[in-house]
């Protein structure tokens, strides 16, 4: 699903005119042993109006529905973005090139809020207990380093 899309399905469920300024992140809700993309059934986003967040889950295809956006105290250290090109199919791919694990236990999405940073991460946790970060925008590994 496409940012754009992630913003106005939100800002429907929200109600009135509302006009979200981007996603702040997106937090994978998996099935337990995850290995591929279809194991990742949906997501807990957190999209930021003005100085206010909202948080809600939206299920994968082929699952389907949508919980209600309700108001939360916007998390400190990461910062809205509006693109991304690698999505989370891509980014379990790029993590299965490494040895790490066969499996993930947790993949996020988000842009810290630091200096020097042009893109927002994917990060993922194997079943071995690394950590990979993805850049959602070069698709490069960004940690661990080689």
């Amino acid at each position: 699903m496409d940012i754009q899309t992630i913003l106005a399905d939100a800002s429907e469920k929200i109600g009135g005119d509302v006009r979200l300024e981007g996603l702040m992140s997106k937090i994978g809700r998996l099935k337990p042993c995850a290995s591929t993309a279809a194991d990742v059934l949906g997501f807990d986003y957190i999209v930021r109006m003005d100085q206010t967040c909202y948080k809600y889950y939206a299920a994968n295809p082929p699952l389907i529905g949508m919980t209600q956006p309700e108001p939360i105290i916007c998390p400190l250290g990461i910062q809205a973005f509006n693109e991304f090109k690698i999505n989370y199919k891509d980014a379990v791919d790029i993590f299965h090139k490494g040895d790490w694990g066969s499996e993930f236990t947790q993949i996020s999405l988000s842009m810290p809020l630091v200096p020097n940073v042009d893109e927002p991460y994917w990060h993922m946790r194997s079943n071995l207990g690394q950590t990979v970060v993805i850049g959602a925008n070069s698709g490069e590994i960004v940690y661990p380093t080689n």
